[in-house]
This record gives C-alpha cells, structure tokens and sequence, in this order.
C-alpha cells in the first residue's frame, strides 16, 4: 500500500496545477516534501491518472537501455526520465543506471529469485539393499561400506550423548541432595 491515497495526490496536483503556488508552497500545506510534489506533478503532466497508480512492473532488458539512451541523448536528470517513461521510483533508473556502468548490458538481465533448488545429490541418497554380498558390484559395495560407516558413527554419537544425559542427571540428583 502506498503511503499517499491516488485521492490525495490528485488533490495535491489540482492544487499546484491551479497555480496557487509552487512546489514547495504546495508540499508545506500538504505536508508533503516538495520534491514528492514536483515528481506527482511531472508524472501527471506525462500520463495523466495513469501515473497515479502503483504498478509493479517487470521492465524488460530493453526498456531498461532504452531509458538509459533517453537520458543520454536528451539530457535528461534521473527525475526527468522517471516522468517520461512512468517509471513510479526515480530510484529504479538509478540502480540500472548503476548496474550498466558496472556490467553492460547483461547486469540489467534478471536475476532468478528465490532460494536455489536442492542439489540432485541429496535426493538421490543410498538406501541399502539385501542383496548377498557375491552379487553386489563394487561400487555398491562401496556405497554399503560408507552407509554403514555413517550408520555406526551415528549409533556411536547417540549412545554417548544418553550416557552423557544420564551422568548429567546422576550429578545433578547428588548434588540435590547435599
């Protein structure tokens, strides 16, 4: 949700566009910074009602560069641009601008969102088999000899933390009642 109602900035932008003040004059009434004023009022120049409403929106890579030249060859400020192509964050043209000077083109790609997959690797663990040993290939003996390795170093750690929970209770049980 917006911080500002569409309702609110279009009585902001009347106000300015009636001509009873500038920027500021108009921001200090409403309570809002100038600057916000000046973006709302450049964006409704443009596009009308249009920019009042907050897409998200994918740009595509060539949008993006396309913006970028714009501002290039017309000289156009960061604000300037935002206006012009109804992009609602002035920000978002920074940050490409910046991802373009770092790495061209292929930086404004998108990046894949999430958390990775799961390697295939954990999905595709042993499980044991009672196949006799003679008919086993090497390589499942293989993995049988880790998986019973894993198996008794578990067993091995399991046995020792109850031993240890149980000394623990032991100690605790004499020195209660001291």
């Amino acid at each position: 949700m917006s911080k500002y109602s569409k309702e609110f900035k279009l009585e902001v932008i009347k106000h300015y566009l009636s001509g009873k003040g500038g920027f500021k004059a108009v921001g200090d009434r409403y309570g809002v910074k100038h600057t916000y004023v000046q973006k709302w009022v450049h964006a409704y120049k443009a596009h009308g009602q249009k920019s009042l409403t907050k897409t998200y929106t994918h740009y595509p890579d060539t949008f993006k560069v396309s913006v970028l030249q714009s501002m290039q060859q017309d000289q156009l400020s960061i604000n300037q641009a935002a206006a012009r192509f109804n992009v609602p964050a002035p920000s978002t043209i920074s940050l490409w601008q910046r991802l373009y000077n770092e790495g061209g083109i292929t930086a404004l790609e998108p990046k894949p969102k999430g958390r990775p997959p799961m390697s295939k690797l954990r999905s595709k663990a042993f499980t044991p088999t009672n196949k006799p040993v003679s008919q086993m290939t090497p390589q499942e003996l293989m993995q049988e000899l880790e998986y019973r390795r894993v198996e008794i170093d578990y067993l091995k750690k399991l046995e020792a933390l109850a031993q240890q929970k149980h000394l623990a209770s032991k100690n605790k049980s004499k020195s209660s009642l001291s």
